[in-house]
């Protein structure tokens, strides 16, 4: 545990309509699997409900096993374009998936950027953006992007999902997600997806990041939380 899920743990809970209001939702993911992990649920739950649905992936999650003789970075890139689309297709499957394909490690912050993103989304969405306090750089920059987003859109709405802030100390008012049984499921499915973050699969790089089940298992036993921008 910790102090960010103790904290939590008190906050209120809401259903997903309640949340949604009937906007449409996009969900600005900084890698493949952040969009599953952070929103798997509520993306099923929003989609059952005929709710119009988008991902859009910022970087190509290409940095994963840098040390991997048979998965070069670009092959890396291509596997995990194909696991994000798997995901949302079982999550979401009329979603609109955009990749935006920038290199990990690299999401974009600036303004020609969030002009970009920002032209994409539908009027009046719900916008849900990885959390600043996440400890990697390319969720921090999709958390700044997305504050961009919301400078140039006043119509959109705009919130955050904890991903690895999820386990450090920091605090935030936020809101717990009811999530039905059906999209706890589908969720657990979608992230078998992403095989190249969740397995063994890319096997000559033991250094490489591979999620821990422990890990793995929180994001499908915990509510997805989302937080207000503070």
């Amino acid at each position: 545990m910790s102090r960010f899920l103790d904290h939590i743990a008190d906050a209120p809970t809401i259903q997903v309509a309640d949340l949604l209001q009937n906007r449409p939702l996009t969900i600005l993911a900084p890698h493949p699997d952040d969009e599953t992990l952070g929103c798997g649920a509520l993306l099923f739950d929003a989609a059952q409900m005929g709710t119009a649905c988008q991902v859009i992936c910022a970087t190509d999650g290409a940095a994963s096993h840098p040390a991997s003789r048979s998965w070069f970075p670009a092959r890396i890139a291509r596997e995990r374009e194909c696991e994000l689309r798997a995901a949302c297709e079982v999550l979401a499957p009329n979603a609109a998936v955009e990749w935006l394909g920038h290199p990990d490690c690299h999401a974009p912050r600036d303004a020609a950027s969030a002009e970009q993103v920002a032209a994409m989304i539908p009027p009046n969405a719900l916008l849900l953006a990885s959390w600043c306090k996440d400890p990697h750089i390319d969720h921090e920059s999709c958390a700044e992007l997305a504050l961009l987003i919301a400078g140039m859109r006043p119509d959109v709405e705009l919130q955050f999902y904890p991903i690895w802030g999820r386990f450090c100390d920091g605090q935030a008012t936020g809101i717990q997600l009811a999530a039905s049984v059906r999209a706890i499921s589908a969720k657990a499915r979608a992230l078998a997806c992403h095989r190249t973050q969740m397995t063994s699969m890319i096997f000559d790089d033991p250094d490489g990041f591979v999620m821990t089940q422990e890990h793995q298992q929180h994001f499908l036993s915990h509510p997805e939380v989302i937080l207000a921008p503070s």
